[in-house]
């Protein structure tokens, strides 16, 4: 597999840098493009802001979706100088809005807005509404081994009447996976004693609908109400038949089910008026999500006997509600105040069963602390302030203190009261160039369901929860810097480093007990590459290539050695190369990429484990944009045959005490994926 190392970054750091440079001189004088109208986007025939979003160069799109109550700043993406409402996905948000609405794009700097917390490149999405239209979208997929998937598709519809702008949108999310492939037990001295034959099918359907309002009877006034409503269902099975090398091994046949049956509904509201001599803004949210799910394993003898099994049934209820509201004033030009206050109760209410196969029938079996509940409270209070120091500097203080109370069933009560806040600021030597500095001390969403125990059916481990655990809190520092040398041509660089506290991890719990815990504390760090070139300067119209690439490395005492490792399963490296011709005066495109990752090992108690690729993701599409009104493209992805592997290695006791006992490496193939997509406005 190819591998990501230091020397290599810093060689495609230093070769960026290098081409930076050399790029000034030839672009020296040309004008850099902030503001992108509906004729930049013509050559891709977008249906939605999504496509448009998708192809301004050097712009990468950041959600929030998984942020820590509302708070601040938030996704980098505005619509009409506005916050997207709630917590919903980004990029549902932007797939609703139609391409035949947007006026512009306009690409500003976060620290420079009157918007607490936004910082880096922001695209503010220009909209106008005067009549009705919608999108939709088909897209069937075909794999090996797998059904054809034929329930992808989408509708939306936006308009307006009065006051009052409208998006509908009827979706279903639907995935047919698979792999396959051998497995392979090897013994502490490289004697393979076991080769299992494993084949997975993974099935996903997710319908939803969502309802959109904005109301805006006149300049001063608006309010935005969102609905949602989504259904998850998920049926996944693993076969493997396993075939002993010596007396070690075993022959047998083994069976994984998984299932989930999930809803779950969300209201997201706002409403901003003037107030004084400044702005009020309400923001409230609700979020209901109920999650009954099955886990199963069985054994059974090459007769078809059922030797063993258990079965692992859970039922979860999780409820999010939050209420925030928004003072913001300017004094001065130049200078903008927001005061912030924010509450929310948030629930986990878990009931779980586990049953175990004995003498021909699967009996319950006691497992402690997997039904429980789980409760917080927390407020929060911000002040923030932004100001422009100069002609080239801006500025923007907040700080803040969180009040939060945990719960849970067996009246187990905690407080905590952490301080918060950031410092941004950025300086713009000129128009094309932003150099950005980022302090933070943020607090970390906690995962109610490592309170509560659970099991793993297929490697019998018990996971047991931990009441005493806190939320991880860091010091953010970051630097990034932008460069726009015209012509499509843009780089970016963002080096960060983190100082974490309590952070969440595995920990030893008494002498064999393994539980997600907090460990006092931990180093992250890495670097973020993006770069984006058009053709244009060399006379290639329509070809544009853009380059990803992300590094991070890690450091924490390891809670069971005590020995320096990095991060659990913490993200090591990723990179993706992609390249896109739209033919000149034809209505053809064709392009392509490769995209790969390596992620950090994992550690438990007795194991590690490591997933990883054994080459890059390869793809390659073509598209025409209109045939009888409609866009086809059509995507062939991996092209050479990546697998995806596993290494577990097994230990004879806990990794401080034992040696090595048996590595488990897991190599399968998915195969080819044809995707054919046909999208049309109306």
């Amino acid at each position: 597999m190819t591998r990501f190392s230091k020397p290599h970054l810093a060689a495609t750091v230093a070769l960026g840098l290098i081409f930076a440079h050399t790029a000034v001189f030839s672009a020296h004088g040309q004008a850099t493009q902030n503001t992108f109208e509906p004729a930049y986007f013509a050559q891709y025939a977008p249906r939605t802001a999504g496509d448009m979003i998708a192809q301004i160069p050097g712009f990468q799109l950041k959600g929030a979706d998984d942020r820590r109550g509302l708070g601040q700043g938030g996704a980098n993406i505005l619509i009409n100088g506005e916050r997207l409402t709630g917590k919903s996905d980004i990029n549902g948000q932007l797939s609703r809005i139609v391409a035949n609405t947007v006026v512009r794009i306009e690409i500003q700097d976060g620290a420079s807005l009157d918007i607490p917390g936004l910082s880096g490149q922001v695209a503010n999405i220009i909209t106008k509404t005067t009549g009705q239209s919608g999108t939709w979208s088909w897209a069937p997929e075909f794999r090996e081994r797998q059904r054809v998937n034929l329930n992808h598709a989408h509708l939306t519809l936006s308009g307006k009447h009065g006051d009052i702008a409208y998006t509908a949108e009827l979706r279903n999310e639907a995935r047919r996976s698979g792999n396959w492939g051998p497995e392979t037990l090897t013994e502490a001295d490289g004697t393979v004693f076991e080769i299992r034959d494993e084949l997975g099918r993974f099935n996903f359907d997710g319908p939803g609908a969502v309802l959109d309002l904005k109301w805006a009877p006149n300049d001063d006034h608006s309010g935005n109400l969102n609905l949602e409503y989504n259904k998850f269902n998920s049926a996944n099975i693993t076969r493997s038949s396993r075939r002993a090398q010596t007396a070690r091994g075993e022959n047998l046949e083994t069976i994984f089910t998984s299932g989930e049956d999930e809803w779950n509904a969300k209201i997201g509201a706002d409403y901003e008026l003037p107030l004084g001599s400044g702005k009020l803004k309400a923001i409230g949210f609700y979020r209901f999500e109920r999650s009954p799910t099955r886990n199963a394993f069985s054994t059974f003898a090459l007769s078809g006997q059922q030797l063993n099994g258990s079965i692992f049934d859970r039922a979860a209820d999780e409820g999010e509600t939050i209420a925030r509201t928004e003072y913001s004033w300017s004094p001065t030009t130049g200078r903008d105040w927001t005061f912030g206050v924010e509450g929310a109760f948030n629930y986990l209410d878990i009931e779980s069963e586990l049953q175990v196969f004995e003498n021909g029938a699967f009996v319950n079996e006691p497992l402690d602390g997997a039904t429980s509940r789980v409760e917080e409270r927390r407020a929060e209070a911000t002040l923030t302030h932004s100001r422009a120091l100069s002609a080239k500097w801006d500025l923007q203080l907040s700080g803040g203190v969180e009040y939060s109370k945990l719960e849970q069933t067996d009246g187990l009560s905690r407080n905590f009261i952490r301080p918060k806040g950031f410092l941004l600021a950025t300086y713009k030597p000129d128009d094309s160039t932003s150099w950005r500095f980022k302090a933070e001390r943020e607090v970390e969403q906690l995962s109610f369901f490592d309170f509560i125990s659970s099991v793993d059916v297929v490697d019998n481990i018990d996971s047991t929860g931990n009441v005493n655990l806190v939320p991880s809190q860091n010091w953010f520092f970051g630097i990034e810097y932008d460069k726009d040398f015209g012509q499509g041509f843009t780089i970016n660089l963002n080096p960060y480093v983190s100082f974490i506290s309590d952070l969440v991890d595995r920990i030893p719990i008494g002498e064999n007990g393994d539980a997600v815990g907090n460990v006092d504390s931990a180093m992250s760090y890495g670097i973020d590459f993006n770069t984006s070139l058009k053709g244009e300067r060399w006379g290639w119209n329509g070809l544009q290539f853009d380059l990803d690439i992300q590094y991070r490395d890690s450091q924490v005492d390891d809670p069971v050695t005590g020995v320096s490792r990095e991060l659990s399963r913490d993200l090591k490296s990723f990179w993706h190369a992609r390249m896109r011709h739209d033919i000149p005066d034809t209505q053809w495109a064709y392009g392509g990429g490769a995209r790969e990752f390596a992620d950090h090992k994992g550690f438990r108690l007795f194991t590690t484990d490591n997933p990883s690729l054994d080459r890059p993701i390869t793809y390659a599409f073509v598209e025409h944009k209109d045939v009888f009104g409609m866009k086809i493209k059509a995507e062939l992805t991996n092209l050479i045959n990546s697998r995806e592997n596993f290494t577990r290695e097994v230990f004879t006791d806990r990794r401080d005490r034992g040696v090595l006992d048996v590595t488990e490496f897991e190599s399968r193939t998915f195969g080819p994926i044809l995707n054919i997509e046909f999208s049309g406005t109306f």
